[in-house]
């Protein structure tokens, strides 16, 4: 597992030929949702991985480029106290 280094993926495929997306902050695979929207920038698009399961990110866009944002700590739902 990676670090919460934001120059790092959060990201990997996994599986036979690479078919599967993998976050690399929680582990979980294939829990990622991808937008795509036109830039505020005027010209190209943001585009947005999202991890389902810890809300980690990766997003673009024509101003910033690539950035990841990794979760630094698990979702309230993901808490298991009772």
């Amino acid at each position: 597992m990676t670090g919460l280094d934001p120059d790092e993926p959060v990201f990997g495929t996994c599986g036979p030929g690479g078919a599967s997306i993998r976050c690399l902050i929680c582990g979980a695979v294939d829990e990622v949702t991808f937008t795509e929207l036109p830039s505020m920038a005027g010209y190209g698009e943001d585009t947005s991985a999202r991890c389902n399961r810890c809300v980690s990110a990766e997003t673009t866009d024509p101003i910033f480029g690539w950035r990841a944002t990794p979760a630094t700590r698990q979702r309230p739902d993901e808490n298991h106290q009772h």
